[in-house]
């Protein structure tokens, strides 16, 4: 079956079945067991897809959304999105096979799988009106799960900053796409309002307060769910990267560079585990912001690969908290709980997932934030190194947190008939998990290389849209074509370079072509030049190598296999 839109109906009917049979007179033991099932198929379905060529090349486009001229993909599969797909639905499985059946009743179920259709469809488009739509109904489904009374005022916190995003959110749509958008003007105050929303829903500082109280006194399951996801970036590279000046960029991944950092040290000095995990979302998701700044093709790259490893990673981790929480109540990160004993699998997993958030090597962290660093330290030559003291700062406050909650003197039984240990569905998917980074990390090529393709359409859309400020080392389609390409195509992308100097392609490596000594490892690896340094020897500025592993002298290749 290679029919794009049988796959996305199997992907969209999964989640929103699950939900419509919430309603159904089910125990809440089948239910869930029915929701790990369609979990789980729409994770096989959604890699399919990743996996799938021609499934990756499918747009329908529309212009009655908007009064600008030139239409809009209202539904699309390409590079960015095939890869967010099973990320989604592996957030979901995780979601409904780890969360304690205590803090996980009918409705939060059905809240889950609305959750998830939302990402997934937010997912599959590029529309502005029909992301502000997609915006509001996430943020509905959060809110929701803070009903309770004893949240009221958890809600009223997360309700008077989110809802200020949304604001900002409409006002950007409105100017970018509304009557005026052919003004100039009125085009970048539209940008520079949908960047307040996107940086006030991912908790940059200063609009990061309610991230902590609602990780700390919140629900902690919806929290994850609503987080981990980050449609904030996703906004931010499908509206903000292709409209915005360089200088709004810049602005950007300053205020996220020095977020990361102010979250990362936060998290090392809280007592609560739950408030530290908030900390560490805020350092996390600034981390991925600072990437997606589109001044270097390498930080590009990076902030996308650290966007899946941060929000799988994170997402395990909290998770992890969860567990913990069902079992033994409010953590206290100020003594040792122990506990390894009797769950060496969660330590292990918690252990792992901490450090992937860190970038340890022989992690998927690692593949992004050795991008994210190259590109930084080219782009800031003093700022880059936030990267490095962030991820410092984040591995000191996991070990804290791994120290506290596993390792101490072994806790006393309250009755012989108390289990500690993980419910097998529980240990193998947090193996799963552990299972993914680790093999990501081990052996990144089909990943790191389908984030090449997806930089390579980002970069191409800002280019053909602001001409005069082309991103350092991209260099736009002919005229010719007119820049109509279809999205993910890797023909495409080839036959979009004019031939004059040598590329390297998944198909060919060209003789002669050469690095200039000195460079980094991944300078080496992804062939680009820096934008202050001409092209000699044969190698040109130029778009990212579709394969990032082909140059057997690279650092880089042999540390990842």
């Amino acid at each position: 079956m290679t029919d794009p839109r049988a796959w996305i109906g199997l992907l969209i009917a999964l989640p929103l079945a699950s939900a419509v049979a919430s309603y159904l007179p089910l125990t809440l033991d089948r239910l869930r067991r029915l929701m790990v099932i369609s979990a789980a198929a729409m994770l096989a379905a959604a890699l399919v897809v990743a996996v799938s060529p021609p499934l990756r090349a499918f747009s329908v486009r529309t212009d009655v959304l908007g009064w600008a001229s030139g239409a809009e993909a209202l539904v699309r599969i390409d590079a960015l999105s095939a890869v967010l797909l099973p990320f989604a639905a592996g957030l979901w499985l995780l979601t409904v096979a780890v969360t304690p059946r205590a803090a996980l009743d009918r409705a939060q179920l059905r809240r889950t799988a609305v959750a998830t259709l939302v990402t997934l469809a937010a997912f599959l488009t590029e529309s502005a009106v029909a992301l502000l739509v997609l915006w509001l109904a996430s943020i509905w489904t959060f809110l929701s799960a803070l009903g309770d009374p004893s949240h009221r005022h958890q809600r009223r916190i997360a309700a008077a900053y989110l809802g200020f995003s949304t604001l900002l959110f409409a006002l950007g749509v409105v100017l970018l796409i509304g009557p005026g958008a052919r003004s100039a003007r009125l085009e970048a105050l539209g940008v520079w309002l949908l960047a307040g929303a996107a940086l006030v829903r991912k908790g940059i500082v200063p609009f990061h307060a309610w991230v902590p109280e609602v990780f700390d006194h919140g629900r902690l399951g919806p929290a994850i769910l609503f987080s981990a996801p980050q449609l904030g970036a996703y906004v931010t590279v499908v509206l903000i990267v292709p409209h915005a000046s360089a200088g709004l960029l810049r602005l950007i991944a300053l205020l996220a560079l020095g977020t990361a950092v102010y979250g990362a040290a936060l998290a090392l000095v809280q007592a609560s585990a739950r408030r530290a995990c908030g900390y560490l979302f805020i350092s996390q998701s600034a981390l991925v912001m600072a990437g997606l700044d589109c001044t270097s093709e390498r930080a590009l790259t990076g902030g996308l690969v650290l966007w899946l490893s941060a929000g799988l990673a994170f997402a395990g981790l909290a998770r992890c908290v969860l567990v913990l929480e069902a079992r033994r109540g409010r953590l206290d990160l100020t003594t040792f709980h122990g506990g390894y004993a009797r769950m060496p699998v969660l330590a292990i997993s918690f252990l792992a997932m901490g450090l992937a958030c860190t970038g340890f090597p022989g992690t998927l962290g690692f593949v992004g934030q050795e991008l994210l660093v190259d590109g930084a330290v080219e782009a800031f030559p003093v700022l880059g190194f936030a990267v490095v003291l962030a991820s410092a700062l984040t591995g000191l406050a996991v070990l804290r947190m791994y120290f506290s909650l596993f390792c101490g003197r072994a806790e006393t039984l309250a009755h012989a008939g108390l289990r500690l240990g993980l419910a097998r569905r529980e240990a193998w998917t947090f193996a799963a998990l552990v299972f993914a980074l680790v093999g990501f990390g081990v052996l990144p090529h089909p990943l790191v290389d389908s984030r090449i393709a997806a930089s390579d359409d980002i970069l191409r859309a800002r280019s053909l849209r602001l001409p005069a400020e082309a991103t350092p080392g991209f260099r736009p389609p002919p005229a010719g074509d007119g820049g109509q390409t279809e999205a993910g195509s890797a023909g495409a992308r080839d036959r979009e370079l004019d031939g004059r100097q040598p590329v390297m392609t998944h198909q060919r490596r060209t003789e002669g072509v050469e690095a200039p000594r000195g460079q980094s490892a991944t300078m080496r690896a992804l062939r680009v030049a820096p934008p202050d340094r001409p092209a000699r020897n044969g190698w040109r500025p130029a778009m990212p190598a579709r394969r990032l592993w082909h140059d057997p002298d690279s650092r880089l290749s042999s540390r990842h296999g």
